[in-house]
């Protein structure tokens, strides 16, 4: 049974590696206490990007320091005809549990406008997130894009998703207690070895490139590992002509796991 898991795993990772093969790849892998990286995989690591979905990390912090947002069960607010609907999933009501599962768009639209503007863009400044590029504004839920989508000024890069993330795990980003471990709660992802746990929100820029081969597609997944007291955040990013979006968690533990990390 050991042999079978052992070759189980590596024709596993032999396939991840073998989807990736043509692909652009960036990872940043830090000590969340230290800085010191551990890890890091390609180059440009301060080239900003639209943070596409992971923006409802932030976006999340500000919903619960502002009281949008409550608990992982409130609010629920229910889907409208016209709203976005790319997904069957986002057809109903969401939490902003199922929000986060589902990365509902609708339901960061409706966020954002109950937030408001100046609120957010406060928030992006005291976060020093990436360009704090408002510019655009906000939209309601339907066919406009939002703010944090590739067409957009806002823009990050993986170095600043690394600190962003670490700063708000140190309580660093002045907002409250509840916002982190609402978001925290929300954000996890699963448990790993050695009684670390998984945490993080994937991106995804979407076919951009529909209409020219040349054009690349990214995605991310940027999150950390956390155990007792010990954090260490990452921010991962592909390109690719078309990417394979449910290889970004698995790669991402694969080059964890190419560390000592989980074995302290």
């Amino acid at each position: 049974m050991g042999y079978l898991m052992v070759l189980l795993r590596f024709i596993f990772c032999y396939l991840c590696v073998f989807s990736l093969i043509n692909a652009e790849e960036r990872f940043l892998l830090v000590d969340g206490v230290s800085g010191e990286t551990v890890l890091q995989l390609g180059s440009q690591f301060d080239e900003r990007m639209s943070p596409c979905s992971t923006f409802k990390i932030p976006l999340s912090l500000m919903g619960y320091d502002a009281g949008v947002l409550k608990d992982e069960q409130t609010p629920v607010w229910q889907f409208q005809e016209g709203y976005d609907d790319f997904l069957d999933t986002w057809k109903g009501p969401i939490s902003p549990q199922s929000w986060m599962q589902y990365s509902c768009v609708w339901y960061s639209k409706v966020i954002s406008c109950q937030l408001g503007l100046k609120k957010m863009q406060d928030y992006l400044s005291a976060f020093d997130y990436g360009s704090q590029d408002m510019s655009v504004g906000i939209v309601p839920p339907g066919k406009a894009d939002p703010a944090w989508f590739h067409s957009s000024p806002l823009k990050i890069s993986l170095k600043e998703q690394v600190n962003f993330i670490s700063k708000m795990l140190q309580n660093k980003l002045h907002v409250t207690n509840h916002s982190i471990v609402m978001t925290k709660a929300i954000l996890f992802k699963e448990k790993l070895p050695q009684g670390w746990k998984l945490f993080g929100k994937t991106g995804w820029s979407g076919s951009i490139g529909r209409n020219d081969d040349t054009v690349l597609e990214y995605a991310w997944f940027a999150g950390w590992i956390e155990k007792d007291t010990h954090i260490f955040p990452f921010a991962y990013l592909i390109r690719d002509k078309k990417i394979a979006l449910d290889q970004r968690i698995p790669r991402v533990k694969q080059l964890i796991s190419e560390t000592d990390i989980l074995l302290r």
